[in-house]
């Protein structure tokens, strides 16, 4: 019996001082100035400025890192429009890190105020300007224009921004306009004004690879070019302007 109270006495002081010590280490890690936030790493980011990112995230230098809300930080980072996902991590002792996803513009819409940047689901980005390397105006389609962070609705905005996603990087650095009809053919334009046929938004590597050919083998005769079709994967045919 005496053996057990002992025993039970001993293991009464081992959870008092085990709890003693997890007060001791909270306190420690929650007070030091060894945990507080000395730099902020931001990965990632190509088109954000870190310094906005930075700020969004109001993550202040100097605050205790265990005492940073992550989840918040995130949650604010989120409502950029640009950001498609983020992750805020702590590497101790004394960095937060905020890795950015970014979304990828690849196509302008015309808006009665100008132009706006989508990426390829759609979601409007930001406010552009015309001309942007890369960047084809998508037309024959009507919308409503949304909040910037919400994605376009329009019939016929998936298929051409499918195109775009789809085709060489090349290619699409040589395009101005990519044109939706009303029955889905679409229609490619050229910097240089040269038309293509494009059809439906299928095959799309395979009449990429061989548009992007075509436009360097006929470059020096496109004025004399009407269009090229390509609507048919795999035949493509090049129609000449009547003399």
């Amino acid at each position: 019996m005496i053996g057990r109270r002992r025993q039970r006495g001993w293991n009464i002081f081992e959870s008092v001082f085990f709890i003693f010590l997890v007060l001791i280490t909270g306190f420690v890690l929650l007070r030091s100035p060894f945990f507080e936030v000395r730099s902020i790493l931001v990965q990632g980011n190509q088109l954000l400025d870190q310094d906005q990112i930075k700020s969004v995230s109001d993550i202040a230098p100097g605050v205790n890192i265990f005492k940073v809300d992550l989840a918040a930080a995130a949650a604010r980072l989120k409502l950029i429009p640009l950001v498609k996902d983020v992750q805020v991590t702590r590497s101790l002792p004394s960095t937060v890190v905020i890795g950015v996803e970014e979304r990828k513009p690849v196509g302008l819409l015309p808006t009665g105020e100008g132009f706006i940047e989508v990426d390829g689901e759609g979601v409007y980005l930001q406010k552009a300007n015309a001309g942007a390397p890369g960047l084809p105006v998508v037309t024959g389609i009507n919308f409503n224009l949304p909040s910037p962070g919400d994605a376009v609705d329009a019939a016929g905005l998936g298929d051409a921004l499918t195109v775009i996603s789809g085709l060489p990087g090349e290619t699409v650095a040589e395009l101005s306009e990519v044109h939706v009809d009303n029955d889905g053919q679409i229609r490619l334009y050229t910097i240089e004004g040269m038309q293509c046929r494009f059809g439906l938004a299928e095959d799309i590597q395979e009449k990429g690879d061989i548009l992007n050919q075509l436009l360097i083998e006929l470059r020096a005769v496109q004025d004399k070019i009407n269009y090229i079709d390509l609507s048919c994967a795999g035949k493509p045919v090049v129609y000449y302007k009547l003399d």
